[in-house]
């Protein structure tokens, strides 16, 4: 295991630390954090480009543009083909990308190495376990319950249940609050920019899991700690490495 710590520098593996001291609540990023979803999530968005008469985009073409909600993603798929939308091109493109993809939720959608035994050990530590994305709250859901991860998560917020989007605070505080949590003793997991900012935003602590949907190296996001995989997050729970 590798963990890397604010300085950018690798701590390696540690014992005899207390891990997450103080810690009581683990808030999940989904998409490229607990699952890869940019297969369905590229299929429903060039399935919108081409009904409009454009070239699909490749898989890894989308995944840079994922991580701050549909809405976003729309203008980045039709900007990436030419396109500007107006606000009421876009909001009808919008309509029309969330019914898509409403439709392939989950036929590529893969959970990412580690996850459920990271939902499961966390519960089992006695965390208490939310999801936050960007994603809208119900097709967050349907993909928790497809993989069985529902049975482990207390709190689902979307960037539909709030008045605003990571990188705000207000879906993080959210998700706290219903867990019973203080921004004190909940730490965010994540894999972007958004998660780190809307962390910091919010005065959490931040884990960011490397191989993410983000441009930006892992350690430039300035996370508490960079992980490499979801299994390292399990050694932090046994106490092998220390939050601090």
């Amino acid at each position: 295991m590798s963990v890397t710590g604010k300085t950018g520098r690798k701590t390696g593996r540690k014992t005899g630390d207390k891990a997450m001291t103080g810690v009581s609540a683990l808030l999940f990023d989904l998409d490229g954090t607990l699952v890869d979803s940019v297969p369905d999530i590229a299929r429903a968005a060039n399935l919108l480009l081409e009904s409009e008469g454009f070239e699909p985009l490749g898989v890894d073409e989308v995944r840079a543009m994922v991580g701050h909600g549909i809405p976003k993603l729309v203008d980045r798929v039709f900007i990436a083909r030419g396109r500007s939308l107006d606000a009421e091109a876009h909001a009808a493109m919008t309509s029309r990308m969330m019914g898509i993809y409403a439709d392939n939720l989950t036929g590529r959608t893969v959970p990412l190495p580690g996850a459920m035994d990271v939902l499961e050990d966390s519960v089992r530590a006695g965390l208490k376990l939310a999801v936050v994305t960007n994603k809208p709250e119900a097709f967050s859901r349907e993909i928790l319950v497809h993989f069985g991860m529902d049975a482990h998560v207390a709190a689902v917020v979307g960037g539909d249940t709030c008045a605003t989007r990571k990188p705000e605070p207000e879906m993080l505080l959210h998700a706290a609050a219903a867990l019973g949590a203080s921004a004190d003793d909940a730490v965010m997991v994540g894999d972007s920019s958004a998660d780190v900012a809307s962390a910091r935003a919010a005065g959490m602590r931040v884990i960011v899991v490397r191989g993410g949907y983000t441009t930006v190296p892992a350690e430039e996001l300035g996370a508490d700690l960079v992980i490499d995989g979801l299994p390292d997050l399990l050694a932090l729970l046994d106490g092998q490495a220390a939050l601090a």
